[in-house]
């Protein structure tokens, strides 16, 4: 790799590796110091194979970081092991009435979460059909004071519909925000699936520089999208990550050319 090409690398902003076992904190390996909190005891549980260990989400557990990771009116890009858990969601999940997403990594701004990683119902054949159907989900937000402005919500999917089969089985997920190209993707190369769509002419970036969260969102001034399940390694990184280094992280743990 040239020296050119090696100063257009990510840059790794965070990385909870799950090797804490024990306590109500996770620890930062990434070198930066943000180091997850909860206020109760948290439950933890074997990772997926090859990892150290994971984190099991229930009833209102979750943890943050006292600041952001990343600057989100740039790009950048979020990995993570996930786990649907069935004693959470049911052997066919669904769910809870009025929900349309589970959102398993997140970082906070004033009013809403500027991004979203977990699962979502996607709504088949446009809007008001009221088909939906969950998939793997990277939601990216526009700042506009409310849920309802003149821009849409982007929600890059994967292209496979989440099958029952999934639950229980960690999937390893990584959501792309490239503002260079105008897109938002997802990748889940567990699957060896993958989704895009373009941000809007006129998509209005901003930094929502509060927590990291784990376990939830932040969605009209309160905590939303409770995970039911389980969370294993999580890295986030300023820049791009490609469809090479997404798969080099689910095989190798590393970036793709490291």
């Amino acid at each position: 790799m040239t020296d050119a090409e090696n100063n257009n690398r990510p840059v790794l902003k965070g990385f909870w590796e799950m090797t804490d076992g024990s306590g109500s904190s996770v620890t930062d390996s990434s070198g930066n110091g943000l180091t997850l909190t909860t206020a109760g005891e948290a439950n933890w549980v074997s990772g997926p194979e090859g990892t150290a260990g994971a984190l099991s989400f229930s009833d209102s557990l979750s943890f943050a970081s006292e600041s952001g990771a990343v600057a989100t009116d740039q790009s950048f890009s979020v990995a993570a092991w996930l786990r649907l858990d069935s004693a959470l969601t049911g052997a066919e999940p669904a769910f809870p009435k009025d929900w349309y997403a589970w959102t398993a990594v997140a970082q906070n701004g004033s009013y809403h979460s500027p991004f979203y990683l977990g699962v979502r119902n996607i709504e088949y054949g446009g809007e008001g059909t009221g088909d939906f159907h969950m998939h793997w989900n990277f939601t990216v937000s526009p700042i506009d004071g409310s849920d309802d402005g003149p821009v849409d919500w982007i929600h890059a999917h994967s292209s496979k519909e989440l099958a029952s089969a999934e639950v229980d089985q960690w999937v390893f997920v990584v959501g792309v925000y490239d503002l260079e190209a105008g897109a938002a993707r997802i990748y889940v190369p567990t699957h060896a699936d993958r989704g895009e769509e373009k941000l809007p002419e006129g998509w209005p970036k901003w930094n929502g520089d509060l927590s990291v969260q784990l376990g939830h969102a932040w969605f009209r001034d309160e905590y939303v999208d409770q995970w039911p399940g389980s969370v294993g390694p999580v890295r986030i990184y300023s820049g791009v990550l490609t469809e090479a280094d997404a798969t080099s992280l689910y095989e190798r743990g590393r970036l793709a050319g490291e």
